[in-house]
């Protein structure tokens, strides 16, 4: 007589979490957020004659992705359920940067990775992230800004940029509006700062 096969407590349990997840109802299907900051398209100076790498801003695994962050009001952190950027952040700044810098004719050249130019602008990406504050929701992005001399890798500049902005609430359409108001404040923040250097 062959003996019944018995497990352990702990499959025995993952086996009646895994049946009982088709209880719950399915999650609203995601969003991909686009942010498509209203920002300046004429600096008003004259175009600089250097040249600018824009080197992929460094960060956290947790912010190097799409996930859209939301901190808590505990600090915490967690992942919006129903949204995600349409980049992975790092990426999604830097684009963002690059295309500011070009449409308003700052510098004689602007490339994201490329070698050989004169000057190289490192970033170190801390925030980007939904914030629960006592009085509702702030999109927050926060940065370290490096410039050096490609040549001789002199440290040229450094900044550390905040910007905030409200957000009417957690749904995708009012979370992606409230980056959108952060990110027409820092971007062109940034290009100032980096073409006065």
């Amino acid at each position: 007589m062959k003996s019944t096969p018995k497990f352990p407590p702990v499959v025995v349990l993952l086996l009646l979490v895994t049946a009982g997840c088709t209880v719950f109802p399915d999650a609203e299907p995601s969003r991909v957020l686009d942010p498509q900051p209203e920002m300046p398209t004429a600096s008003g100076s004259e175009p600089q004659s250097w040249t600018l790498n824009v080197a992929r801003p460094d960060t956290d695994p947790m912010r190097d992705s799409t996930r859209v962050l939301v901190r808590t009001e505990s600090g915490q952190l967690q992942v919006h359920p129903s949204a995600n950027w349409i980049a992975a952040t790092p990426d999604l700044l830097r684009l963002l940067l690059v295309r500011h810098l070009r449409d308003t004719d700052r510098l004689a050249q602007v490339s994201s990775g490329a070698a050989g130019l004169d000057r190289t602008l490192a970033l170190d990406l801390r925030q980007f992230e939904l914030a629960e504050i006592p009085d509702g929701l702030q999109a927050r992005i926060g940065l370290e800004a490096r410039l050096y001399d490609s040549s001789s890798g002199k440290l040229l500049g450094r900044r550390l940029f905040q910007q905030r902005a409200p957000v009417d609430s957690i749904e995708p359409v009012r979370v992606n509006t409230g980056f959108e108001t952060a990110l027409a404040e820092l971007i062109p923040d940034l290009a100032d700062w980096v073409t006065a250097q």
